[in-house]
């Protein structure tokens, strides 16, 4: 099938689904920005990174183990997805931003590698509550709007990125590491709000529509899902750096801790912009002509910045985040229109494989910038990116 405008056809279960469903925008801006609210935690690791990297006397292979501790229990996505199409999670949605933040914030002040491991492997428990439910809690209140929707939500996630980086700076200049865990309560406030906005809002489908078995939808979601992970582990690389390990990049340059955070800030900021746009008029254009305009134009820009200096970089860094991330709403889009009667399940399959491909993708950057250097890593993950074009163009839907 092609982009979502085209999925939905008179007389299929997306159809008469949407079409009795309104664009339900208050709850669906709470939801994106609680995903704000949560996401804001998981900035801060890469941005202290070369702070723990100095503490804990780490090497970039370790480093790269800690960001794939929280992806860990991305794996229990999937059942978690299955059980709330079934039963109303959104308990899990609700303290998500909570526990996220009080696990996250403690990892500053953590005296030992392996303590500070746990903390994010627990983290990782809430995210994977969160990420299963939230994104089938929000198409399933967008109705025919589901690229918006998904905008929407993942323009939370992306600007709480993006501000997380400038408050973890700010507070450690005033306060130094220690004082970071100061910064919980803004999860706590999140979790009070949803849990008064969302009161009246269910994980579970509507009762006439019937699910699809577990094993039926995983058969039917592998001819989507395989080139759509082939894509995420080819880019991966590219976003690994930009993303895990920009800030220590940046510190190996020369780079101002205050600098080298605010380089974070700088590629989620413009990432933010990305995605808000295609959440626009991805339903127009095409989920797939997003996906292949943001992975051409990311190679693009992630080139320019490690070749340039001053603030021709920042613009090159600003364009990166801005392109580098419209794919991922536009596949969350494609699953989520492809698989109505079980979104939360389609949804936890897809979160879980490309959150666990990409911690792998992590610790190999860490394992490769040991052996060749950061700078090499980063221009072979750039120029690797491009392998990613052909799969999108043959083997994903177009419009």
């Amino acid at each position: 099938m092609n982009a979502i405008s085209e999925e939905i056809q008179p007389g299929s279960a997306v159809a008469e689904d949407a079409a009795v469903e309104p664009f339900h925008t208050a709850e669906i801006l709470t939801v994106a920005a609680a995903h704000g609210a949560h996401d804001t935690y998981f900035s801060y690791l890469p941005t202290i990174l070369p702070l723990l990297i100095q503490n804990l006397a780490l090497n970039t292979t370790q480093a790269g183990l800690l960001s794939a501790c929280s992806q860990i229990p991305n794996l229990l996505q999937p059942v978690i997805g299955h059980l709330a199409d079934r039963k109303n999670l959104k308990i899990l949605v609700i303290l998500a931003p909570t526990l996220s933040g009080a696990l996250i914030t403690l990892v500053g002040v953590a005296p030992s590698f392996g303590l500070a491991a746990l903390l994010l492997v627990l983290a990782g428990f809430s995210t994977a509550g969160f990420h299963a439910i939230a994104p089938a809690m929000v198409s399933a209140r967008a109705g025919r709007k589901m690229g918006r929707g998904m905008g929407f939500f993942m323009v939370g996630g992306e600007l709480g990125f993006g501000l997380g980086p400038l408050a973890v700076v700010a507070t450690i200049s005033l306060l130094t590491l220690r004082g970071l865990p100061w910064l919980m309560t803004l999860g706590m406030l999140a979790s009070v709000i949803l849990f008064f906005k969302l009161r009246n809002v269910t994980t579970v489908r509507h009762a006439q529509t019937t699910g699809l078995p577990v094993r039926e939808t995983i058969g039917q979601m592998r001819s989507l899902m395989l080139p759509i992970m082939a894509v995420i582990v080819i880019t991966g690389f590219l976003q690994a750096n930009i993303v895990n390990y920009l800030p220590t990049f940046m510190s190996r340059e020369g780079a101002e801790f205050a600098l080298a955070g605010a380089s974070l800030a700088v590629v989620q900021l413009g990432g933010t912009l990305g995605v808000l746009l295609m959440g626009l008029f991805s339903d127009r254009i095409g989920q797939r002509r997003v996906a292949l305009f943001g992975t051409l134009a990311s190679v693009g820009f992630s080139m320019g910045f490690l070749f340039t200096q001053g603030w021709v970089q920042l613009v090159m860094l600003a364009g990166t985040g801005f392109s580098g991330f419209m794919a991922n709403p536009a596949f969350l889009s494609m699953i989520q229109a492809r698989f109505t009667r079980n979104r939360s399940l389609a949804n936890g399959i897809y979160m879980s494989a490309s959150f666990i491909l990409r911690s792998l993708v992590v610790v190999t950057v860490g394992v490769l910038a040991d052996r060749f250097g950061m700078r090499a890593v980063f221009i072979g993950s750039s120029a690797a990116a491009l392998l990613a074009l052909p799969i999108i163009y043959w083997l994903l839907p177009a419009k």
